[in-house]
């Protein structure tokens, strides 16, 4: 065990008086109160520093493996790939012990702008999807931007879709239980696989959709929260400009209707959806507008605005109670739309 996974997984088992010591001075931002142990988190970060995106990505990849608690035991894991639009995509299967045939299935798509992250990024909360829903989860390695333009990872998602429908039977699922789930720009993929397949009218669509801390939209109008969480960590205003520098370099496809699905002409008649948001996020906004406009248009719509946590509370779980407690909850509530 490293040095920094030892030193986080002790702050997840302090004392609350302890760690609400070595946090300091509660931050407070829009009336909400930060987890103290994220709090402690974001004060062990480094510096901003001058990096390249492979460096950068590196220097991620490390830190997020500690950031994540175990894999569930019961959750055992096939490395595999199938044919992408244009090369081989990586994926990754989740699958329970005592699974039943023809269980539900969740694709899930990862964090990280488009730019950054793996399928290592939120494998803990993969496998407790996997375990509390009682299904089998495939994880996407979609193609990053810079070196693969926008639209990329979306396109890799559509052909994930048409595969698991392809390869049910292979697969040991049920085609009609398949439910989409994403968190920040695994959000923005997932509203758009639920999109496309509502408007390609397929017989069979995607059974549920969960977005976490989604990122919807390129738009900056009416959303304080890009002002009032700038700073926030792990998603701040440089990270976002960066992000979008490389994903939509010179603006080019900045206003396309895959980068802004809560600007898309209908959102109606899509699958159930979970929405989760957090407080300490520049994009609360976005994703509380989007769940208010999903309901809006007459879906079935939970939202959830855990307000003590941060962007990419999934993978914090080795760091905070509160976010695996919220990891759970969730989990637990995508399995009610998948098994109703």
């Amino acid at each position: 065990m490293s040095m920094q996974r030892l030193i986080v997984s002790l702050l997840k088992n302090l004392p609350n008086g302890l760690v609400k010591s070595l946090a300091g001075q509660p931050l407070v931002i829009d009336g909400n109160t930060l987890d103290p142990n994220i709090q402690i988190l974001a004060k062990l970060a480094p510096p901003p520093q001058q990096q390249s995106v492979q460096e950068m990505r590196a220097a991620v990849a490390a830190s997020f493996k500690n950031l994540n608690a175990a894999r569930r035991k019961s959750v055992h894991v096939v490395d595999t790939s199938f044919k992408g639009p244009a090369s081989d995509l990586p994926i990754r299967i989740y699958e329970p012990d005592g699974i039943e045939p023809d269980a539900p299935a969740i694709l899930f798509f990862h964090q990280g702008g488009l730019v950054l992250m793996d399928l290592d990024s939120c494998d803990t909360f993969c496998s407790i999807m996997a375990e509390e829903c009682g299904a089998k989860v495939i994880s996407l390695d979609y193609r990053l931007c810079p070196e693969h333009e926008f639209p990329a990872a979306i396109e890799d998602a559509f052909a994930l879709w048409d595969y698991v429908q392809d390869n049910a039977a292979g697969l040991s699922i049920d085609p009609t239980r398949v439910g989409l789930a994403g968190d920040s720009a695994g959000g923005l993929i997932t509203a758009n696989v639920a999109i496309k397949m509502r408007g390609e009218r397929r017989k069979i669509r995607p059974r549920a959709q969960l977005l976490m801390y989604p990122w919807v939209t390129t738009d900056l109008e009416d959303q304080p929260s890009l002002i009032s969480c700038a700073e926030c960590f792990p998603l701040n205003s440089a990270t976002m400009e960066l992000f979008n520098n490389l994903v939509f370099p010179n603006e080019k496809n900045l206003k396309s209707p895959l980068a802004n699905p809560l600007k898309a002409r209908s959102l109606k008649s899509l699958p159930p959806a979970i929405v989760a948001t957090a407080g300490f996020d520049p994009i609360r906004d976005q994703g509380n507008a989007f769940a208010a406009r999903l309901a809006a248009e007459g879906n079935t719509v939970s939202h959830h605005c855990f307000t003590s946590l941060s962007h990419s509370f999934v993978a914090l779980g080795n760091v905070s109670k509160a976010a695996e407690a919220a990891s759970i909850q969730l989990a637990k509530e995508l399995r009610g739309l998948l098994r109703d």
